[in-house]
């Protein structure tokens, strides 16, 4: 017993401790300040490498689309990122807003954030709007990219993350990354809000919500996303815990980038509802349930033969056809996995499909679709092997036609 007992003392004395062999071969882990930060961010980075990828050679490709785009419809190259909203996107830039509502389209159609981030950009990097709305726009979608991926990660492990990854990059709506559109801002801001209401940030979740709220209409969905992961939160720890009413804070501070408009609206033109009588007036914007059947081609399907075949081939009927019946199917997908998803994640995904649904001049397109990325992000959890690779190619054959005709502008409304 004592030559056992001695034998332990003298281990215990010559061996090294963790600490002393980390620090005598330099790998020992940082405590906090700087060196942390510089794991995490490492860190960070490694995770990050897919999503990088696959979305810096899908951009590239888009690059090549716009110049044969460009040869196609006899334009300049650079035509085609600022096209239909990004127009009035710049307007509001460069001009800002009228003091009066016009029964014409104007800039009261649009909300401030985008605009007020190019404008800053643009000044900060001494270049024009256009390449800072561009920049905001390529930027903004390389971060959903990264969040998208961190977000399917966390709901289905890294080689399904992938797949959604490879999924979100090459869908047709994606394009809006290379234009000067507001979804590089919404988007990323949905994903954040969706991570943060994840982790029970609600701080974080609400202020991301609540700047989106400041970027385009169809983000308002997301102060209903909050209310719900509220609500869960409450029921779960139960309505006496006090730590769980903090969750209150996700949906009201949601509320702040669409309230704070409201508020500069109601100053600046004397009323609230400033950008929806402009929409109503200026654009004819309505709302209907299943609004698909007042595109024209319907309306008219038993009109004169020329007019309805000139409607039918517009893109903007198949697109809204091809991504209502894109949005039921995911739809459905999500409410079998339900149970494997974040909260509030069906309400993201089920809103946005009501509104898009419901608007006449906003039907269920491309763009409007990835708004509810977990309609997109869903396939790399539904498909593998062969039946994954078969839904890739035709996926990337739709988004190189979508691409041309978007930049080319033939076949367009």
């Amino acid at each position: 017993m004592q030559g056992s007992q001695l034998q332990a003392d003298l281990a215990t004395e010559v061996a090294p401790t963790a600490t002393e062999l980390e620090l005598e071969l330099g790998t020992e882990q940082p405590s906090g300040g700087i060196g942390e930060w510089r794991v995490r961010l490492a860190s960070a980075l490694t995770q990050a490498r897919w999503p990088i990828a696959v979305y810096s050679l899908t951009r590239l490709a888009l690059a090549v689309l716009a110049i044969v785009a460009a040869g196609f419809g006899r334009r300049s190259v650079v035509y085609g990122f600022f096209r239909y909203d990004g127009q009035w996107y710049l307007r509001l830039a460069e001009h800002g807003y009228p003091t009066t509502v016009p029964h014409t389209p104007s800039t009261l159609g649009f909300l401030p954030l985008y605009p007020m981030i190019i404008r800053a950009v643009s000044a900060v990097s001494f270049t024009s709007l256009a390449r800072a709305a561009l920049v905001v726009s390529l930027a903004g979608g390389l971060v959903a990219a990264i969040l998208a991926y961190r977000l399917a990660d966390a709901w289905w492990g890294e080689r399904v993350a992938r797949r959604a990854t490879l999924v979100f990059c090459l869908f047709p709506g994606t394009i809006v990354f290379s234009m000067a559109y507001s979804e590089g801002l919404t988007i990323p801001l949905a994903l954040g809000t969706l991570l943060a209401l994840r982790s029970k940030r609600w701080l974080v979740a609400g202020l991301l919500a609540g700047l989106a709220t400041a970027v385009e209409p169809v983000a308002l969905v997301l102060i209903v996303v909050c209310l719900a992961a509220a609500g869960a939160e409450i029921r779960r720890r139960g309505w006496r815990d006090r730590a769980a009413w903090r969750s209150l804070a996700a949906p009201v501070l949601s509320t702040v980038g669409i309230g704070g408009f409201a508020v500069f609206l109601w100053i600046w033109t004397g009323t609230p509802m400033a950008t929806y009588q402009a929409q109503h007036y200026g654009w004819h914007e309505q709302g209907q349930p299943l609004a698909l059947l007042a595109l024209p081609v319907v309306r008219h399907v038993f009109g004169h033969p020329a007019q309805v075949a000139a409607h039918i081939l517009a893109w903007n009927l198949w697109n809204g056809i091809l991504g209502g019946v894109f949005l039921l199917l995911s739809i459905r997908l999500l409410v079998k996995l339900r149970s494997e998803l974040s909260v509030g994640t069906l309400v993201l995904t089920i809103g946005v499909a009501a509104i898009t649904l419901w608007s006449v001049m906003t039907p269920p397109n491309a763009r409007m679709t990835l708004v509810a990325f977990p309609a997109v992000l869903v396939w790399g959890r539904r498909l593998s092997g062969r039946r994954f690779a078969l839904f890739v190619v035709a996926e990337a054959a739709l988004f190189v036609l979508a691409s041309v005709l978007t930049y080319s502008g033939h076949m367009l409304p």
